[in-house]
């Protein structure tokens, strides 16, 4: 008999599932889009009980696509975004919208917090660079002074792959990969900060259970079963942050490489043997690893596929929301375009801005626009200043050490030829995507197959996944042009700073 194993990725946009055979591979896979709603500035809500929904609409979808019979698939785990919020009354209800990470809303709240416990201590404990709007811990804070009733309501917090599992398996559970960038874990021993704790008001009873990543939380509920097509006897299995499962399903799971991922978001990673020093002169991100023991560094910028995919809903309407159509012409009017977009420069930040700005009230720019630019000069410009974050982020990687002159590329980014040449040229490092497909997905199935016992670890699990595609060099004749360009885009946020806030 067969046995397969499901791994679906909680995206911020998207919730994508796939079902691997005993030989990691590929049965099947399917995608649903979704749109986040955006009440008010700054907000960014999405209804915890259509989360369930995609989730239950994905499972009947990926069985009737796979021809897999429930009862063969013996287990499943989640690969999720990071930082999304979920508050539940007593009856395990949701209260409200889910508070989705990109939600900027408790900034205030996020500066009394820094004040109160230092940046430093923060880095300590958590591993995070700053205290930001994005962490549950600012954003329950919000919660406390300004939805008072709801704050007093609320018997337990949860994050998305927390929330899924509890619909799963009635289990109240998490795990320390995913709660550390939450500002509330303390992720050298998976415990909850008790100082942090006391500054937003909320007792350890109010939080799940922390369970290593790759741990077995129980079978599926009846109820769950049949509302997935799932079957009873399938275990649910603890998952991590999405980027890290992005690195286990592309066999990345050792000290020494780095990796970028341009998805939703743009993220930088490199696995490190132990914990990063302090540094006051160019904070960090340096949080614990799925692996016990490692940590990763992880430098992100809140927009990229992002922009791109907003742009594409926006302004190539002659392909009627059909994304994989549009993204092929944005291609194609990019490499139309030379190098450096004839002046015009973006600032990708359409929702506030990460590593290394650390500024929630950045926003998104064009600048230089004259009557040459078309359309074909702003879809090249957003893959540009997605390059030019990329340059930042792994400036900063250099600096704290790490000698590389290549990069691992997955994400959807790392699907166009055109744009993994421009952040080459951009960069000075040659990009090299990873062929194995649906890495988020895999790693979650991966981390679903070692609570199951088919691995005895990640590492194991992981083994031999890292197959290239071909690398691309920068282009030596680009160098001159993209390093003014970049010190442009650099420039331009320094002079916009002092305005963002009061826009």
């Amino acid at each position: 008999m067969s046995r397969y194993l499901m791994g679906v990725d909680a995206g911020t946009t998207s919730f994508k599932g796939a079902i691997f055979d005993e030989n990691r591979a590929l049965i099947a896979v399917h995608q649903l889009d979704y749109t986040l709603l955006t009440p008010a500035a700054d907000w960014v809500e999405y209804p915890a009980e259509e989360y369930w929904a995609r989730f239950v609409e994905l499972t009947h979808a990926l069985l009737e696509k796979s021809g897999v019979a429930a009862k063969d698939i013996e287990a499943l785990s989640i690969s999720s975004q990071g930082e999304t919020l979920i508050p539940l009354d007593r009856d395990g209800r949701p209260l409200g919208n889910a508070i989705v990470w990109l939600d900027n809303r408790a900034a205030r709240e996020a500066d009394d917090l820094r004040a109160a416990l230092g940046r430093r201590a923060v880095y300590e404990y958590s591993g995070q660079a700053d205290m930001l709007a994005t962490w549950p811990a600012a954003k329950i804070l919000w919660l406390r002074r300004n939805r008072p009733e709801q704050y007093a309501n609320t018997k337990t917090y949860l994050l998305l792959e927390d929330w899924l599992f509890y619909r799963l398996t009635g289990r109240l559970v998490g795990e320390p990969n995913l709660w550390a960038s939450s500002a509330m874990l303390n992720i050298h021993d998976a415990r909850w900060q008790r100082g942090v704790l006391d500054e937003i008001g909320v007792g350890e009873d109010q939080l799940p259970q922390i369970l290593p990543c790759g741990t077995p939380i129980g079978r599926l509920l009846p109820e769950a079963a049949g509302q997935t097509g799932l079957s009873e006897a399938t275990l649910a299995v603890t998952g991590a942050l999405d980027q890290t499962c992005n690195t286990i399903g592309a066999g990345i799971t050792l000290p020494g490489s780095v990796c970028e991922t341009t998805g939703s978001c743009l993220a930088v990673s490199a696995t490190l043997p132990t914990f990063a020093a302090w540094r006051e002169d160019q904070p960090i991100t340096c949080q614990n690893h799925a692996v016990p023991g490692r940590y990763t560094v992880l430098l992100w910028s809140q927009s990229a596929g992002m922009v791109f995919k907003w742009f594409a809903k926006g302004f190539y309407p002659e392909f009627a929301g059909d994304l994989d159509a549009a993204f092929a012409q944005m291609n194609r009017d990019a490499a139309s375009v030379p190098a450096g977009s004839e002046g015009l420069i973006m600032l990708p930040h359409l929702n506030g801005a990460s590593n290394p700005e650390f500024d929630p009230h950045a926003k998104g720019v064009f600048f230089g626009a004259t009557l040459q630019h078309s359309r074909a000069h702003f879809t090249r410009a957003i893959m540009e200043a997605v390059a030019f974050m990329l340059r930042r982020n792994s400036t900063q990687l250099a600096s704290l050490g790490a000698r590389f002159d290549r990069m691992y590329c997955m994400g959807g980014g790392s699907k166009s030829p055109l744009w993994l040449s421009i952040k080459a040229s951009v960069t000075g490092c040659s990009m090299i995507p990873l062929s194995v497909r649906e890495s988020g997905c895999l790693g979650a199935a991966l981390l679903a197959g070692v609570g199951a016992g088919w691995y005895p670890d990640i590492d194991r699990a992981a083994e031999g996944l890292a197959l290239t595609g071909d690398e691309i060099a920068p282009d030596p004749s680009l160098r001159a042009c993209y390093d003014d360009a970049f010190e442009r885009y650099v420039s331009l946020y320094e002079t916009l700073k002092p305005f963002f806030a009061r826009c």
